[in-house]
């Protein structure tokens, strides 16, 4: 039936591993893609020859491995490389990132290179992965193609400069939607120069506020040229290097969306543009197209003190602000706590699980659907230790629907620092 979720696994994954991708409507969500064998890890043809540690590259060899894999699986849920609309990279070295661009010319569509944001991460699950990668693509055969937006505002990409190329679109429509790349504020020579360390009046204003206002002006250009608005935004993701700054950009959010606000996530992580404090994204519906913009909010669930909707519904999807076991009163919520008397008598990362896939099954039963119909969840974990208390709680509760999975390590703490974990989840609605 065409309102079923379509799996795609791989057959030699352990029982209970999410699977690779699920096609849900014309929308495919891929989880977190490493260059991994799931019985052996890294394979050893993906290492460098023993004294010769400057022949080769470890980062190219992981991605040609990706993509290569992903090139003979996607056509089975009837995408390609050819078809992502945006792709998020987590590296965990520096040095990776210019190869890790340039190895894309090599895979993506030259005309309309799939929208990117690339962030570093403190942990991946694999021991020597370094990287993984999710994609949302459209289906080869939707009603509503791709299509590639000509831009008449925003500057180029400061890559163009850099490498020689735009390695990614700014934007790009397909599906009803509209996908951004992750934006900073930056022009196409790079940082500007009031985020510079040599700057010489660097107390003049907030530099975090400033960098957002940039980035999220920048962003209305771009939207502008898609044939949109800030108002037809349904998820923004903000990647930020320290949580003390969610006071000011809660300030500069309630100025931009100052009603029906999108679904929201913030993660720590380092950045690759090193001055920067502050990275953003986002999904808007298409007005063009058939969706509308729906804001769920229930009371039932705790309510973000932070100008973010609960969820938000467009068409078939839902997007689910970033959820952590808070009640927002207590910080970390009662409920999800260890008795400081008992401290090795319960786990906490397990009691968080527990807490937030209650409120994630309220939150879908309002919107129309099912905490089975699940297409996409990152997992921002403050320790990768936690995640095996994590996940049996899902596969206890899923089995095998299981979404496509993201799993990293953050640099820091989550925006609730009593918590240690946060679920970034995408659901369908048949």
């Amino acid at each position: 039936m065409k309102n079923d979720l379509i799996y795609l696994k791989n057959p030699d994954s352990p029982i209970g591993s999410p699977p690779i991708a699920v096609k849900a409507g014309d929308l495919i969500f891929l989880g977190g893609q490493m260059a991994v064998d799931p019985n052996i890890g890294i394979p050893e043809e993906l290492t460098l020859h023993e004294g010769m540690p400057y022949h080769g590259s470890l980062i190219e060899k992981q991605l040609k491995y990706i993509y290569a894999n992903l090139e003979n699986q996607l056509p089975k849920i009837n995408t390609s490389l050819e078809h992502i609309l945006k792709i998020n990279s987590f590296h965990m070295y520096g040095e990776d990132v210019d190869m890790a661009l340039r190895e894309r010319r090599n895979w993506f569509n030259k005309e309309n290179p799939p929208p990117s944001t690339l962030v570093f991460t403190s942990g991946l699950p694999v021991k020597d992965a370094r990287v993984s990668l999710d994609t949302i693509n459209i289906s080869s055969d939707s009603s509503m193609p791709m299509e590639g937006v000509k831009l008449t505002k925003s500057p180029d990409i400061a890559q163009v400069k850099s490498i020689g190329w735009a390695v990614f679109s700014q934007i790009l429509k397909g599906a009803g939607f509209i996908f951004t790349r992750g934006t900073t504020a930056h022009n196409q020579d790079g940082p500007l120069k009031e985020t510079l360390p040599n700057y010489p009046f660097p107390y003049d204003q907030s530099i975090v506020k400033y960098q957002l206002k940039y980035e999220i002006e920048r962003m209305k250009d771009l939207l502008e040229d898609a044939g949109c608005s800030l108002e037809h935004v349904v998820k923004a993701e903000l990647h930020m290097t320290n949580m003390e700054d969610i006071a000011i950009v809660d300030e500069l959010w309630r100025e931009y969306f100052p009603v029906n606000p999108p679904a929201r996530v913030i993660i720590t992580v380092p950045l690759v543009v090193l001055p920067m404090r502050i990275e953003s994204e986002f999904i808007a519906i298409d007005p063009n197209g058939p969706y509308k913009k729906e804001i769920i909010n229930i009371e039932s669930v705790p309510r973000s003190i932070s100008p973010e909707s609960q969820a938000v519904k467009a068409g078939p999807y839902l997007f689910i602000s970033g959820q952590m076991a808070t009640d927002y009163k207590n910080g970390l919520a009662p409920e999800a706590s260890v008795d400081k008397n008992f401290p090795y008598h319960r786990n906490q990362a397990n009691l968080e699980s527990k807490y937030i896939l209650e409120n994630i099954k309220e939150i879908c039963k309002a919107s129309g659907t099912s905490i089975k119909n699940l297409v996409k969840r990152r997992v921002h974990y403050t320790s990768l230790s936690d995640m095996p208390y994590a996940e049996s709680v899902w596969i206890d509760e899923l089995g095998d629907r299981l979404p496509p999975t993201t799993s990293i390590q953050t640099s820091g703490p989550l925006p609730v620092p009593s918590c240690k974990i946060q679920y970034d989840i995408t659901a369908y609605i048949p």
